[in-house]
């Protein structure tokens, strides 16, 4: 399921906050050198009944960081900087989506992987049969931002009803924004001009920006949360088969650009960014019709007020945690002061306080599995 920042925020599952503090003292195998800056971590290894003090100049080896095309700019540069410190230290990182990087991480390739949502339950089955135990780390706050050409000069706002009448399965064949009002008209919603073709694009079904925008936009109308009468009908669940996906949000954007009345979405951090380069226009959001349109900036998705902000998150394999001290000194350097920086360099919305301290102390004591961040 797939968290937004407006759920409750979440107690640790698998022990309170009090026992985790006191598993800090007895738990932590490595930490970073308080004398040395949060680029230079330094890394202790546990070999046998010793431990080995290595500085990060000194550490080798490589690994694999997939997953998610949305987080995947926060960790390259992340991993670029890294690689400052760590020359001796090879880290790929590539973004195919988060369901094709989950794939690969509980299939044992990647040691890292990136997502713009929690893992689905067939993710995390998949990871137990191969023996795969991981650490879940939230990262950072994305909102899902719909988009259109710059040239679109008469859109402005939509509802969740009516980018579920755009982009529902109901809405498979429509070609004009007008064919959609065969269904805003049974809920007595908005009248689209005539005139207007109408061109979807999108990230594709291995995304899991694909993922969250079903179940936070459509799976909301489909649920009666919009205030559409659901016992009067059936809702579709499911995004509209015949859209124009791809896994590469530079290509959806490019799309986007090329046709004047489209419509499409992606994380917030692309979007803001071809705005600014004017190769986009971001819609405001309202989440009923008639209610307030609210513009994505870092302001209302950090307070949730933006109707469609997610979380974004990191999963570590425990295994490689315990093993790898070049892995486990990237993880601190990810979640360190100076780490972090990336998160807003790339245009993404920083944790509060009280979510950073929970990851940070999830990862120092290693907590695996899932149940941290999801819902009650």
């Amino acid at each position: 399921m797939t968290e937004t920042i407006g759920s409750r925020r979440q107690r640790l599952v698998s022990m309170g906050l009090a026992s985790l503090a006191v598993a800090v003292l007895a738990a932590v195998t490595y930490q970073p050198d308080d004398s040395a800056s949060s680029a230079a971590p330094v890394t202790a290894v546990d070999e046998g009944s010793e431990a080995v003090t290595i500085p990060i100049a000194e550490l080798a080896g490589e690994f694999l960081i997939s997953g998610s095309s949305t987080v995947f700019p926060i960790v390259q540069l992340q991993a670029e900087r890294f690689a400052q410190e760590a020359s001796s230290v090879a880290i790929s990182v590539e973004g195919p989506g988060s369901g094709d990087g989950a794939q690969k991480f509980c299939n044992g390739e990647a040691l890292i992987a990136n997502a713009s949502r929690l893992y689905k339950d067939s993710e995390i089955e998949l990871c137990e049969a191969n023996g795969i135990e991981f650490i879940e780390l939230r990262l950072a706050v994305d909102g899902i931002t719909v988009i259109t050409s710059p040239e679109n000069d008469v859109l402005e706002c939509l509802s969740f009803n009516d980018l579920y009448a755009l982009t529902s399965g109901e809405a498979q064949g429509f070609q004009t924004w007008s064919d959609a009002n065969a269904l805003t008209s049974l809920w007595s919603g908005t009248t689209f001009a005539d005139g207007f073709e109408l061109s979807v694009y999108g990230p594709g079904e291995e995304s899991g920006t694909f993922d969250s925008f079903a179940e936070v936009v459509i799976d909301s109308v489909a649920k009666g949360k919009t205030g559409l009468d659901v016992d009067a009908r059936e809702f579709s669940r499911e995004i509209r088969p015949d859209y124009i996906s791809s896994p590469d949000d530079n290509t959806i954007l490019s799309g986007i650009g090329s046709q004047q009345y489209s419509l499409g979405w992606v994380g917030f951090a692309y979007a803001s960014q071809a705005a600014a380069a004017g190769q986009a226009k971001l819609v405001s959001i309202s989440f009923d019709d008639g209610g307030s349109c609210v513009d994505p900036t870092p302001t209302t998705i950090s307070s949730a007020t933006f109707p469609i902000a997610r979380f974004l998150y990191t999963y570590v394999n425990l295994e490689a945690v315990e093993t790898n001290p070049a892995l486990a000194a990237f993880v601190d350097y990810m979640l360190s002061e100076e780490g972090l920086t990336a998160v807003e360099e790339v245009g993404y919305i920083p944790l509060s306080e009280e979510d950073l301290s929970r990851t940070r102390l999830i990862w120092k004591v290693g907590l695996n599995g899932t149940g941290q961040w999801s819902s009650e």
